[in-house]
């Protein structure tokens, strides 16, 4: 059985966390690599390297980066029958995690077959409650953390699997877990003219980053007794996403756990509130696919 090991970080206007499977995550040995280079915004690379096609036909596939001198890495699946254009996910595994074990927790590309889905490796340097000292990969969660170099890295990929594959930039899509979660919101503020939805799993952003971010459907899971953000942190968060996006709350549907409201433009707002903890409960994936399904960026 999984052990999970999690790490907490608090910034102006926003609440993440992260953590991490303590089983230790193996790569497929079919795997392959390719490199990139940086970029200088998210709509253009400065520069590509030759990258080998092999690397990004159908199937799983380890692929590396270079971003400003640095290797990054990343798990890719590809479909087998590739739509075209094909939606984007982005998934960002919370503080101490990685790529590989957070796609065998949230299976993102086996829940949604035709979707390109790319679960990224973060780095050390960030600092975690439970890992102050930031030996542990995790991500930025402010524009001037560790310089920069995440949102960065999401401009390279994001480039590159343009240039490579198929992509509907009508659908292209980011979540994250806990502190994956801090940097999602980030990037929602940072990048959203080029995101159609977020969801975001135990850590939501505060009034800084909502308030200043395109309005953009959200996907927001919250732990009523997650022992890390703590759940009326994570709460205060709802009406400010409902004021951003021009949401009436008395207009909410709940079944269960799940809370959907609807918006001017076919905005959404969609709440999974648990009695659990901090990590993702396995019904939350197949719910985050079928709500990045209703949306893309033109129509909400």
């Amino acid at each position: 059985m999984r052990q999970v090991l999690c790490g907490a970080i608090a910034v102006v206007g926003l609440l993440a966390t992260g953590c991490s499977d303590s089983r230790p995550a193996t790569e497929p040995s079919s795997s392959s690599s390719t490199s990139a280079g940086p970029v200088a915004s998210s709509a253009q690379p400065s520069s590509i390297a030759p990258l080998r096609r092999s690397d990004y036909a159908p199937g799983r596939h380890t692929v590396s980066f270079d971003v400003d001198g640095v290797t990054r890495t990343a798990v890719l699946v590809v479909p087998s029958s590739l739509p075209s254009p094909a939606p984007l996910v982005f998934a960002f595994h919370g503080h101490g995690g990685n790529g590989n074990a957070f796609d065998q927790r949230v299976d993102i590309d086996g829940l949604w077959p035709d979707a390109i889905v790319i679960y990224p490796d973060g780095l050390p340097g960030h600092p975690g409650l439970t890992d102050p000292d930031g030996s542990q990969p995790g991500w930025q969660v402010r524009p001037s953390d560790e310089g920069g170099r995440d949102v960065a890295f999401f401009d390279t990929m994001l480039a590159t699997l343009r240039d490579k594959l198929p992509v509907d930039n009508d659908r292209i899509f980011v979540m994250g877990h806990s502190n994956g979660s801090g940097f999602t919101a980030l990037l929602q503020l940072l990048r959203g003219d080029d995101i159609a939805a977020t969801a975001t799993l135990s850590g939501q952003p505060g009034a800084i980053l909502v308030n200043n971010a395109p309005p953009r459907s959200t996907f927001m899971m919250m732990g009523e007794n997650d022992p890390l953000v703590p759940y009326d942190t994570q709460r205060a968060s709802i009406p400010l996403v409902e004021a951003r996006l021009g949401i009436d709350p008395t207009t909410a549907i709940t079944d269960g756990y799940l809370t959907s409201e609807r918006g001017p433009g076919n905005k959404e707002l969609v709440t999974y509130i648990h009695p659990g903890g901090h990590d993702v409960p396995p019904e939350v994936p197949p719910l985050i696919v079928d709500f990045f399904k209703r949306h893309a960026l033109s129509t909400g």
